[in-house]
């Protein structure tokens, strides 16, 4: 049963110092209250009242009080209550954030993405001379921040710090369990190293004061660190789990395919 208003979240400080007002007043009322009725049986000269003034200033003093009682307790239930609301709006927005970084997680590409994308890229970069790069990102999250119910946030605000920074034909992927990895046509090894301290420092940030996690970047780079698409695939998987390495090499394939089923390697 509510005795009194409802008091909304939105205006809990507001509601707090009218109440600290309301109590500050009433306290005083029956503080003078209280002066004025045992002002008699401690006064030399006692202030004469009439008897009807009298039960008028009893029954008035007893009624302010029971009304003071009445309402401090529906505040403390109202105050209950909006703890409870409190808990359970945490709740819901910690659900809302794993959700949210599940569904992030699963509009990522993979691995059979980036092997096709690497062929594709490695093609125009062989074609007009140019550069790419293959970064790939490792997250390692803090005991604290283990388990799944914080992990999943952590790595769906990672995901959207990094998309933050990424040029419209840059991709992002996701190769395993905390591990991405980012396609940058055109990139050299310069460029992508200011990249990757650019992308250090936002997830850093996204990270926070608790650290949930620890990143670390590598960066593989056509022509400096590889010569050919194969070598640049057998780097990032160098760096994955043990079941993914075992998938078939789609630019293995191709280079065989360049040289006339041979095996020869195609270097620029």
């Amino acid at each position: 049963m509510q005795l009194f208003d409802r008091v909304d979240r939105e205006t809990v400080e507001k509601r707090e110092y009218q109440l600290t007002i309301f109590s500050l007043s009433v306290i005083a009322v029956l503080v003078a209250g209280v002066a004025v009725l045992m002002y008699p049986t401690v006064a030399t000269h006692p202030i004469i009242f009439t008897e009807e003034t009298s039960r008028i200033f009893f029954l008035s003093f007893c009624g302010l009080s029971v009304l003071l009682m009445g309402y401090l307790i529906d505040r403390q239930i109202v105050v209950r209550r909006l703890r409870r609301e409190i808990r359970e709006a945490q709740v819901r927005y910690r659900e809302l954030r794993y959700r949210t970084g599940e569904d992030l997680l699963g509009a990522l590409a993979g691995m059979n993405h980036f092997q096709d994308r690497l062929v594709m890229e490695f093609k125009r970069a062989v074609s007009m001379r140019d550069t790419l790069s293959v970064m790939v990102i490792l997250l390692t999250p803090s005991k604290d921040h283990s388990d799944g119910t914080e992990h999943m946030p952590a790595l769906g605000d990672a995901i959207k710090s990094i998309s933050r920074r990424l040029r419209r034909e840059d991709s992002l992927y996701y190769f395993a369990a905390n591990t991405f990895g980012i396609m940058l046509p055109g990139l050299s090894m310069q460029d992508a190293g200011s990249f990757a301290s650019r992308l250090g420092e936002g997830l850093s940030d996204v990270a926070g004061a608790t650290v949930r996690f620890t990143q670390e970047i590598r960066i593989f780079n056509y022509p400096q660190h590889a010569a050919t698409a194969h070598e640049l695939e057998k780097a990032v998987r160098a760096l994955l789990p043990d079941d993914l390495v075992t998938e078939p090499s789609l630019a293995e394939a191709y280079e065989s395919s360049e040289s006339g089923g041979s095996g020869h390697k195609v270097t620029i």
